[in-house]
C-alpha cells in the first residue's frame, strides 16, 4: 500500500517505523529536523504543513491507498484529513486526543454537512486511561490485559530482587492450577514456553514473567506476588485529558483520588466534572507538597502530565516515599527503558495503542491486536479460517511464539501439547512484534 503519514513525531515516527518494510510509507513534518530523525527507515519525508494542499500534493496524496493524520493538533489532523479526502486519499485515518471529536465525527449527520467523511477517527488517549486502571487494579502486576470476553486474564509481573523468585530455576516453580506460564522478557526480549532455553531459564531481578489464568485460578496467582493491602487510594499527577479519564473510572470503582494539577483554570474544571476527587493546584515535582497531601500513603501513583521529566521526577519521588505502583507516562520511546532501569513498574505511551489500531485497520479481519507488552511483544486474536488444517496446539509454538489459549463454541482452554486446533477456533497468541506478521501467516496460510 501506498501510505502518507501527518507528522512525524513520537506517534508518527512509530507508525512509519511499524509499517516501512511491508508499505510505502511517506511523512509529511513541518521540522526539516524530521529528514535526519527519519533517515535510517525507509520512508520519503516532505517538508511543509500538512494542511498546505501544495505539500499534499507533493506527498501524493491523490494517490495514497491511506492517509493518516498523526500530528499533536486536533485540529490540523483533523483539516488536512478532509483535504487528503478531497485531493483523492482513498482512506483516512485520523487521531484526536479530545472525545468530543470522536463523538461528533462519529456522526453520520457530520459526513452529510461536510459532504464527506473521515474514515476512522482514534482516541489512543482513551485506551491508554483504560490500561492504566486495568493495571492500578491488579496491585502485583505491571501489565494486564482481560481476554475471551473476560474469561481469561493475561498478567506480567516483575520478578524483584530479594523477591521469593529471584535466583530460581523456573521449572522448579509451581503455579496454581487453570495458568499458564507463557514466557519471560530478560533485556526486551521475549523467551516463550518453547524456546530451547526456557526449561533450564534461571530467574533474574528484572525479568518479566508472563501468564494466561482463568478467572478462577486469578486471584491465586496474584496472591504470590502481590504484597500488602489493596488498592484503595490513588495519586495523580497531572490533570489532562488521560489523567482526568483515570480519576474518573477510578471514582467510578469508588477509590479515592488525588490529582494535583498546576493550572487553576483546570483545577476549576477538574473540580466541577471530578466531585469526588480531591483536586490540588500545585506541582507534581513539590516533594514538600507530595508529602503533605499524603503521597507516601497512596496505593499507586500515576504520572501522565505531557512532559517526560517531570513525569520522571515525581514517578522517582513517589518510589522514594515508598509507594508500592507507579506508572508513567513516557512520550520518547528512548526514555522508555530508562524508566524501567530506575524501578517505574510501568512506563506507558499513547503510540502503543496508536500502532494496534492501524495495524487493526490495515490488517485481515480475523486478525485482531489485543495489547502490545514492553513495545516489542504483540498479543493477538487469530480467528482460523475454513481451510485452516487441524493439527496440535504445540505445532504452532516456536521461541518466539505462544500459543496461549483457544476458544471454541464458546468454550475457553488452555494450552495443551495434544489439544487440537481445528478451522473456526479464536486462536490467542503471544509473539514478540518483530515475528508477528510472519506467525500469522504461517498458522493461518
Amino acid at each position: 500500500m501506498y501510505i502518507v503519514i501527518a507528522g512525524g513525531g513520537e506517534v508518527g515516527g512509530e507508525l512509519a517505523r511499524t509499517l516501512e518494510k511491508a508499505h510505502d510509507v511517506v511523512v509529511i513534518d513541518r521540522n526539516p529536523q524530521a529528514k535526519e530523525r527519519l533517515a535510517h527507515l525507509d520512508v520519503k519525508v516532505v517538508v511543509g504543513g500538512a494542511t498546505d494542499p501544495d505539500t499534499l500534493r507533493e506527498a501524493g496524496v491523490d494517490q495514497a491507498d491511506l492517509f493518516i493524520a498523526s500530528t499533536d493538533s486536533d485540529e490540523i489532523n483533523l483539516l488536512a484529513s478532509l483535504l487528503a479526502k478531497g485531493l483523492g486519499a482513498k482512506e483516512t485515518l485520523c487521531f484526536v486526543g479530545k472525545g468530543g471529536y470522536v463523538e461528533v465525527l462519529d456522526d453520520p449527520r457530520t459526513a452529510e454537512i461536510l459532504g464527506t467523511r473521515i474514515d476512522k477517527v482514534l482516541w489512543p488517549q482513551r485506551a491508554m486511561a483504560r490500561e492504566i486502571v486495568e493495571v492500578i487494579l491488579v496491585p502485583g502486576a505491571v501489565d494486564t490485559e482481560v481476554l475471551a470476553g473476560g474469561r481469561l486474564r493475561f498478567v506480567e509481573y516483575r520478578v524483584k530482587e530479594g523477591g521469593a523468585y529471584a535466583h530460581r530455576l523456573l521449572s522448579e516453580l509451581s503455579w496454581p492450577e487453570g495458568t499458564l506460564v507463557v514466557g519471560v522478557v530478560r533485556d526486551g526480549a521475549f523467551l516463550s514456553f518453547a524456546h530451547p532455553e526456557f526449561p533450564e531459564l534461571v530467574l533474574e531481578p528484572g525479568d518479566k514473567l508472563l501468564f494466561v489464568t482463568s478467572l478462577r485460578a486469578f486471584p491465586e496467582l496474584e496472591a504470590c506476588f502481590a504484597t500488602g493491602r489493596g488498592v484503595r487510594r490513588v495519586m495523580v499527577i497531572g490533570g489532562g485529558n488521560v489523567g482526568f479519564m483515570v480519576a474518573q473510572e477510578l471514582l467510578r470503582r469508588r477509590l479515592e483520588v488525588v490529582i494535583i494539577e498546576p493550572s487553576r483554570e483546570r483545577c476549576e474544571w477538574l473540580s466541577q466534572e471530578l466531585p469526588g476527587a480531591l483536586i490540588i493546584q500545585g506541582d507534581g515535582t513539590d516533594l514538600q507538597l507530595l508529602e503533605a497531601e499524603g503521597m507516601q500513603e497512596a496505593d499507586a501513583v500515576v504520572a501522565v502530565t505531557d512532559n517526560d521529566e517531570k513525569n520522571l521526577l515525581a514517578s522517582l519521588l513517589a518510589k522514594q516515599l515508598g509507594v508500592s505502583k507507579v506508572i508513567t507516562r513516557v512520550s520518547r520511546s528512548e526514555t522508555r527503558r530508562l524508566f524501567e532501569q530506575v524501578g517505574i513498574d510501568l512506563p506507558l505511551t499513547p503510540r502503543q495503542a496508536a500502532v494496534r489500531a492501524v495495524l487493526d485497520f490495515l490488517g485481515p479481519e480475523n486478525v485482531e491486536h489485543v495489547s502490545t507488552m514492553d513495545e516489542n511483544i504483540e498479543l493477538l486474536e487469530v480467528e482460523l479460517p475454513e481451510g485452516f488444517r487441524p493439527r496440535p496446539l504445540r505445532a504452532l509454538a516456536t521461541s518466539q511464539v505462544a500459543p496461549v489459549a483457544l476458544e471454541r463454541d464458546h468454550r475457553v482452554m488452555l494450552y495443551r501439547e495434544d489439544l487440537e486446533v481445528l478451522p473456526g477456533d479464536r486462536l490467542f497468541l503471544v509473539v514478540a512484534r518483530e515475528v508477528a506478521d510472519e506467525a500469522v501467516a504461517r498458522i493461518v496460510g
